[in-house]
């Protein structure tokens, strides 16, 4: 079953149009993702483009050797050093435990599109996986969901080495990790796969080691075998190798927001709202201490917005010389600096990135990078099948669950009840109403006929009346719940499995307690449905 995304709740116009208007919004974007032809370009464009292969394939050997990568990861890192390579790229935050499932879902879409797009060039195109390494969201990372054995929503954090705002590559874990992974095993239920699963966790998330490093470690482990590479862009080496970016961000005082702002225009012109707020004279890129500071020119000086910092432009541009490791790129940089150092063929993109990327067409043109085609990752909903039996019992669909306000659980449960003992509670309630309705509209006639000032008195006492008849609708309903005890049960469990507080499970729910349920074979069945022709939602029964 496939859902269009225009009917997902929260999915924005401009995301919608991408997927099913593509050609509105077309002028924002260097290549159609949809046409192979388009993407064949691509190929060949930065094909032929220098980069720094030798210097980036020495850099990804390392680090993915590091990680525990094998043979598959090595042939394709061999690939990329050719001088005709092209790439296929996606990246995101290093959650805690691997993040939400749609991080799986965006690697995966990685991993087919190059596949495919290998079978069509006639060569190997290599999927790599970056790192957000310089993000400083800590407490975005650092939390997470999963569905315990009792059917109920459990949240999951874990204690770094630090409170502070920081670049998660300077974020560590400490030995309270033991006690995450102990509730985290205490939380699913035992199945043949667990031991497997959690002991693997238990290799990639441990105490003194880094967040990306504990993230590029499971990843290595599920997908390593595919031949995903994983790149940590905060490595000094490579940050030496974007040094003429920076330089020119700086130098040209900030080309990237003067072409970003154009784009925005535009884009608020065409009835969209741009994703990335933007101003004149700073900078999209930080200085990095032991935090990010956000730099503007000011007065002929460079300064941080926080107050900390001030230098001179040439203090800045001899400080990138000696410490390129120091600066770091922001959401507006961050692809251009990505795809100027790989030849990148097509991006796999969320909802939000797809929405920023509409102001970098430009951005990308002033710095002389080309611009990659941007392909939706695939999105999905996992429906069990003790969940798929709930839905049928009770005459439910998944829409159902995104469609309620409030708790989902208590609206779905009060619309099933309604609906199934309608003949008997609930349809004289709805008839006395109407007739009430009926009557009172003609009392009201006839009463200000005789004098106007009734009118008003008449709909107040209307209000009363009708809030008493809604009191006894909602003692009627609380009355039939409790009747309906399994019913509640098992409906909330629904809930929390398709729409965990209110938003797509993907979003929300671990991907770890499906795999000790399901196993690693989990991941190659969700690879295999992957249709990289059908942009919709997926309902992917288990």
């Amino acid at each position: 079953m496939k859902i269009s995304f225009s009917h997902l709740p929260g999915a924005s116009r401009l995301f919608a149009d991408y997927i099913e208007n593509f050609d509105r919004l077309a002028a924002f974007y260097a290549a159609d993702y949809r046409s192979r032809a388009a993407l064949l370009d691509q190929a060949e464009r930065v094909g032929q483009r220098d980069y720094p292969r030798a210097e980036v394939t020495k850099i990804l050997q390392r680090q993915n050797r590091h990680w525990g990568a094998g043979e598959a990861v090595e042939r394709h890192l061999a690939a990329l050093a050719q001088k005709d390579s092209v790439a296929v790229v996606t990246g995101q935050q290093v959650g805690i435990f691997g993040g939400p499932l749609f991080t799986l879902y965006k690697a995966l879409t990685c991993l087919k599109l190059a596949e495919s797009l290998s079978a069509r060039f006639g060569k190997t195109v290599v999927p790599i996986f970056w790192l957000a390494a310089d993000d400083d969201d800590v407490a975005e990372v650092n939390r997470l969901t999963v569905l315990n054995r009792e059917n109920e929503l459990v949240p999951f954090s874990c204690v770094f080495d630090t409170d502070e705002r920081r670049p998660v590559a300077q974020v560590h874990l400490t030995g309270n990790i033991e006690n995450c992974h102990r509730a985290f095993s205490e939380a699913i239920p035992e199945t043949e796969f667990k031991t497997d699963i959690l002991q693997a966790l238990r290799q990639a998330y441990f105490a003194g080691e880094s967040l990306p490093d504990a993230f590029a470690r499971w990843l290595v482990n599920l997908l390593g075998h595919y031949g995903l590479v994983v790149m940590n862009p905060t490595d000094a080496e490579l940050k030496r190798l974007a040094g003429p970016i920076f330089a020119r961000e700086i130098n040209e005082n900030s080309p990237s927001t003067a072409a970003a702002l154009r784009a925005a225009a535009k884009l608020g012109a065409a009835g969209y709202a741009p994703q990335v707020s933007l101003r004149p004279g700073r900078f999209n890129l930080f200085y990095v201490q032991t935090q990010r500071h956000t730099l503007e020119q000011r007065d002929g000086q460079v300064v941080s917005t926080d107050g900390a910092l001030q230098l001179s432009l040439a203090e800045l541009l001899q400080d990138l010389r000696k410490h390129p490791e120091h600066f770091s790129p922001n959401v507006i940089l961050r692809p251009v600096l990505q795809d100027f150092l790989l030849p990148t063929v097509a991006y796999v993109a969320g909802p939000a990135e797809i929405a920023y990327f509409a102001q970098l067409r430009g951005v990308y043109e002033t710095f002389e990078v080309p611009m990659p085609a941007i392909f939706p990752r695939q999105s999905m909903t996992l429906l069990e099948k003790k969940i798929a039996r709930v839905l049928e019992k009770y005459r439910l669909q998944i829409t159902d669950f995104w469609t309620t306000h409030g708790s989902a659980a208590e609206e779905l449960i009060g619309r099933v009840v309604k609906r199934d003992a309608a003949d008997e509670l609930f349809t004289p309630v709805a008839a006395v109403r109407d007739e009430l309705g009926r009557q009172l509209a003609v009392l009201k006639t006839r009463a200000i006929a005789v004098d106007a000032t009734l009118g008003g008195f008449i709909d107040k006492e209307r209000g009363k009346i009708f809030h008493q008849l809604d009191g006894i609708e909602k003692k009627l309903l609380q009355a039939t719940k409790r009747q309906n005890e399994t019913l509640a049960q098992q409906i909330a469990k629904a809930a929390y499995a398709l729409y965990p507080h209110h938003h797509l499970q993907e979003r929300e729910l671990s991907l770890v307690p499906f795999l000790c349920k399901y196993g690693r074979g989990l991941i190659q069945k969700l690879y295999e449905q992957i249709d990289l022709a059908n942009f919709q939602h997926q309902i992917m029964e288990l």
